[in-house]
């Protein structure tokens, strides 16, 4: 048995120093112990653990030991400002302003007291860099901005040895490596979920308040709303805005009507998922003569009942968006207006923006007009309705010949807007997309295949044909005034070229070079791989390689769409954005003369601030959607320990390896659950490869796997390979 007599370090334990300081490169474990050269093994690796306890010595991701961190000599003329981003070990990776990866790393001991996605001071530090891929390794010298002032956790209070109580907080957010003191607890329980503020961070201690009670660990929905207070947003609305929106009716008036064209008898009608109610767009087709057609895309007009600097202005720059969760909508606006007021509802008047295109037969705009309108929507259609009309002709009798005959005429128009994207080069990425269905507990119960039909593209080529049209109205009408774009800019070429070296092996076939990039470029190579049995897998890696799409002044154009111009009018109730582009309209095309120089000039003036928010918010909605899914997606397999799946690789790290399943589900495989052999991560292939029997795994195989683990708290999940399939 190993056993330490005293505080100084053993000769095992000076051997293993000596040894790692001599080769400062990170070194594997088994290696290591066969350089001690000690024939009790056990000893060797219980002198190890305890030199890696104690800080002396770090284990790394890839499994490799290095000498523990020390603080090098710090490089005052190496000194960067940006972003620090936190692993689940509490160490961080910096990113410098303005670049898109990270390039130095941070010792848990050097963080200086810096949370997750804090904007801070760095300095390189003279010394061997810990991982041969970044720049080196450095310390943060100060923080210039914290990136939260709350957070959210679990109350618990115990006694000590003395009968003492000591209240602590276990945080949501496994990054928070720091010590926790609060204010008062008087009114707090073990388990309670609280929201807490924090009031100041030093010492390697967060010093906090109570903020709320957001009720108890096992209350139903707890779990969803802890997430979405974490990512500090507020489900609730100030009492400002209610007081507002309370006395906000649907003001028709005589005048207002006469400045907007009455579409009251056109046959509009909405289209969306069964259950929605914030609808925001409706459409009519008709057919002009035989080359051409008219598209009318009626929008709702959020921007007459959302006033500029009002309360319910203001609570949209700070939302930015609604976020969609698996239970809930928490919606950019109360509910009164997102579901009622702004809605267009069936059968009800509704005033909006109206985008009416003349589309010849090649799917090409003949004449764009934007204006404000008046619609009475015709039917409130579920995408399964329109779909199921479309396959079977099923009809309803509570709808009118004619409504159906117009979806007809819509679906001659979708074909020829679709032939027209296809040809351009838009992207479609086939990404199976997961819906989570929970029982009335709120507990996942299943999860399926979200199925998108025609009725859903059919849709969405027309809300895109609005947006470019939108675009190029307001273009034409003031080309030297700046707009808010939706851009989306070509992939780096050093992704594009690592995508085609994974997509290769992947059996995917390319037919040209960047040299000879074009915008179709893409969209030609998924054409000729729609046969390749792992083109999901392709599409997702295709995903990852991809620019995020962003709002922007300055237009670049949207590469995956294939689109110059484009940008985002069809959604306001849902996204600040469109409403900034819907007052746009407002103030320069439809009243300008109802609005002040310093108005228009407040707009102008904010356009870029406002596409910040609009693109940080969008980011945060969806990274809170993200990380419910995990949750529940932990939650829903911790029921399924030992059941089997079979899934395929989805991504290899230094770690482990990822299986998807056919769910949509992911987990991790670590080296030590691939039971056939013993595995080793070959880095420059991307590969793990059995060390008895060479056996390799690479992305894309095929594996049928058992659940040995699931927490819903760290949001992991844990396989093993119990078999390769073909």
């Amino acid at each position: 048995m190993y056993i330490r007599k005293n505080n100084s370090l053993s000769p095992i334990e000076k051997v293993i120093i000596d040894i790692l300081s001599n080769d400062p490169r990170p070194i594997p474990v088994n290696i290591l112990v066969k350089k001690v050269n000690n024939k009790n093994t056990r000893n060797v690796f219980s002198a190890l653990n305890y030199l890696i306890d104690i800080g002396l010595v770090e284990k790394l991701a890839n499994g490799k030991v290095v000498l523990g961190y020390t603080n090098g000599k710090i490089l005052e003329s190496q000194k960067f400002k940006g972003t620090i981003t936190l692993n689940s070990k509490g160490d961080g990776f910096f990113k410098k302003e303005n670049q898109k990866i990270s390039s130095i790393y941070i010792n848990k001991k050097n963080l200086n007291s810096a949370l997750d996605n804090d904007v801070v001071e760095v300095c390189l530090m003279d010394k061997n860099p810990t991982y041969d891929d970044l720049e080196g390794d450095g310390i943060v010298t100060n923080i210039i901005e914290r990136n939260r002032a709350y957070f959210t956790g679990t109350y618990y209070c115990s006694a000590d040895e003395n009968g003492d109580l000591i209240n602590s907080i276990i945080p949501d957010d496994k990054k928070i490596n720091l010590k926790i003191y609060i204010d008062d607890a008087f009114d707090l329980v073990n388990g309670n979920k609280v929201l807490l503020r924090i009031n100041r961070i030093s010492n390697d201690a967060i010093y906090c308040s109570l903020s709320k009670i957001l009720g108890h660990i096992d209350d139903v929905g707890n779990d969803i709303i802890s997430i979405v207070y974490d990512n500090e947003i507020d489900p609730e609305f100030s009492d400002a805005v209610e007081e507002e929106t309370k006395a906000i009716d649907f003001n028709f008036t005589e005048a207002e009507d006469k400045k907007r064209k009455d579409l009251s008898d056109i046959d509009f009608v909405t289209i969306d998922p069964l259950g929605s109610k914030d609808m925001d767009d409706a459409i009519c087709v008709v057919k002009n003569n035989e080359n051409t057609f008219k598209l009318y895309v009626a929008i709702a007009d959020v921007s007459y009942y959302v006033r500029l600097n009002s309360q319910l202005w203001n609570a949209a720059l700070e939302r930015g968006t609604s976020i969609y969760l698996v239970n809930q909508v928490i919606p950019m606006l109360p509910h009164k207006l997102s579901n009622n007021i702004c809605s267009l509802n069936p059968f009800e008047k509704r005033y909006a923006q109206i985008c009416e295109m003349d589309i010849d037969h090649n799917g090409n705009f003949v004449n764009i007009q934007v204006y404000p309108g008046i619609i009475k929507s015709k039917f409130k259609f579920t995408y399964d309705e329109v779909n199921e009309y479309f396959l079977n002709k099923t009809t309803s009798e509570k709808v009118k010949n004619n409504i159906y005959q117009m979806l007809d005429t819509s679906l001659q128009l979708y074909h020829i807007l679709d032939k027209k994207r296809r040809k351009q080069g838009y992207i479609e990425f086939e990404i199976p997309e997961p819906k989570i269905i929970l029982d009335e507990f709120e507990k996942i119960k299943d999860i399926v295949l979200r199925k998108s039909g025609t009725a859903q593209k059919m849709i969405e080529n027309f809300m895109v044909a609005a947006n470019e049209a939108v675009t190029l109205n307001f273009q034409k009408k003031f080309p030297n005034l700046n707009f808010v774009y939706r851009v989306h800019d070509k992939p780096d070429e050093h992704k594009i070229e690592a995508f085609k070296i994974e997509a290769k092996k992947l059996g995917f076939i390319f037919d040209s070079s960047l040299k000879s990039w074009k915008p179709n470029t893409i969209s030609n190579w998924l054409k000729k791989n729609l046969d390749n049995p792992n083109i999901n897998l392709i599409n997702i890696i295709l995903l990852r390689t991809m620019a995020k799409a962003t709002y922007e002044t300055k237009n670049i154009g949207h590469f995956g769409l294939s689109i110059k111009n484009y940008t985002h009018f069809t959604s306001p109730i849902r996204r600040l954005a469109d409403v900034i582009v819907h007052y746009l309209n407002r103030i320069f095309i439809f009243e300008p003369e109802n609005y002040n120089d310093s108005q228009k000039q407040y707009i102008l003036d904010n356009l870029d601030y406002f596409c910040t928010i609009a693109t940080k918010t969008e980011i945060k909605a969806v990274e809170t959607e993200r990380e419910v899914n995990a949750m529940k997606f932990a939650e829903y397999m911790s029921e399924h320990i030992g059941y089997e799946f079979n899934g395929f690789v989805s991504y290899i790290t230094s770690f482990g390896l990822f299986v998807q399943l056919e769910n949509t589900i992911e987990g991790l495989v670590k080296p030590i659950n691939i039971k056939d052999d013993r595995y080793f991560f070959d880095e420059q292939c991307l590969t793990y490869v059995g060390k008895n029997y060479n056996k390799v795994i690479s992305l894309g195989q095929k594996v049928r796997i058992k659940v040995i683990g699931a927490d819903k708290n760290t949001r992991k999940i844990d396989f093993e390979i119990i078999k390769y399939l073909a």
